[in-house]
């Protein structure tokens, strides 16, 4: 590589900031460098890097001296993070979907030794960060864009991801969490222990344990009614771009073993406040059904949008860099449980 970015070498002193307490945009500016000395292993000629937002990784678009751009996601690291053998297969899945699926999907750019992930670290980040690049997917985000038109395009592309994955052969050494459970990841669910006593006064904690007793159930009971398959698991409208009148889908970083209707949920979960959501709902289910049944066999939507509302709950008190949104993510998820309780009675 050659790489023309002095600005990025690192100079960090002997007395840094805990690297939680910093702003986003200091975070950015932290692992800038660790960004850097993860390129000196690619045969990329960058000429330009820059942050870009990102609730949890560090994100960083690379320009090349060819035209070419880039993304590049330095992970979060552990305990949260995914390491380099999940890293991996999500590239060995990206793999596949190039072969079967035919929504825009972004490439794994592999190192020079030919891997797709390489881990570097730098004074002032905690942890060992596993690195990985992929081609830039053009147009904005749908969730900027948000119309009839995009959710029923967005549904088919979900719909053709999970066709797609039906062929997927997992190769050896290949990991991936089960969605089998109200929280699917390796920590544990601490909601309901003293994490999250301050967060739950009487009525919330009853709402969010009958929440939590009806995933339960219904996520039983799909392990015995089809097999899994794999899902993106983080299909939102901040990893789906409108890419010259197609849909455009990245970041498979939480991919997980699991059913359509997980990912359905997913997709509509950030939509729920809007005076149109019901209306979203159906535009995405019209597209989704071009390609495939609707996998709701009766009020499982409603249950999956509960799970995400209890996870979020659970990774917003496991995570110290996301600690002071937590009270305002409690309140809105006890009127969400409460709402989708009463939409699965119906």
């Amino acid at each position: 590589m050659v790489c023309r970015l002095s600005s990025v070498v690192c100079r960090l002193g002997t007395a840094l900031t805990d690297f939680y307490s910093l702003t986003d945009r200091g975070r950015s500016l932290r692992m800038r460098p660790l960004a850097a000395r993860a390129l000196e292993q690619y045969d990329l000629d960058v000429v330009r890097v820059r942050g870009l937002p990102d609730a949890t990784n560090g994100v960083f678009r690379l320009d090349t001296a060819d035209g070419g751009r880039y993304a590049m996601r330095v992970g979060l690291g552990p305990p949260a993070g995914h390491t380099v053998t999940e890293m991996e297969s999500e590239a060995a899945w990206l793999d596949s979907l190039h072969e079967h699926a035919s929504v825009v999907l972004p490439e794994v750019v592999r190192a020079r030794d030919g891997r797709a992930v390489v881990e570097e670290t730098v004074p002032g980040v905690p942890h060992p960060r596993p690195c990985v690049i992929f081609t830039w997917l053009d147009g904005p985000l749908l969730a900027d864009r948000i119309s009839h038109d995009a959710f029923v395009a967005y549904g088919a592309a979900m719909a053709d991801l999970h066709r797609a994955a039906l062929a997927f052969v997992p190769p050896d050494g290949f990991v991936a969490p089960s969605y089998d459970r109200v929280y699917p990841y390796d920590l544990p669910f601490v909601v309901f222990e003293e994490a999250g006593e301050e967060l739950l006064p009487a009525n919330r904690r009853k709402l969010f344990v009958e929440g939590y007793e009806v995933v339960d159930a219904e996520f039983t009971a799909l392990c015995g009614r089809e097999p899994m398959r794999m899902l993106h698991g983080d299909m939102h409208g901040w990893n789906v771009k409108l890419n010259r009148g197609r849909i455009a889908v990245f970041d498979f970083e939480d991919m997980v073993w699991g059913w359509p209707i997980q990912d359905i949920g997913v997709a509509l979960y950030y939509y729920w406040r809007r005076d149109d959501f019901d209306d979203l709902v159906a535009s995405f289910r019209s597209g989704y059904e071009t390609v495939l049944p609707w996998p709701d066999r009766g009020g499982e939507l409603w249950t999956v949008l509960i799970a995400r509302t209890l996870l979020m709950a659970n990774d917003v008190i496991s995570q110290p860099e996301w600690l002071d949104a937590a009270p305002q993510i409690y309140e809105v998820g006890e009127e969400r449980v409460r709402d989708m309780l009463q939409r699965r009675s119906r």
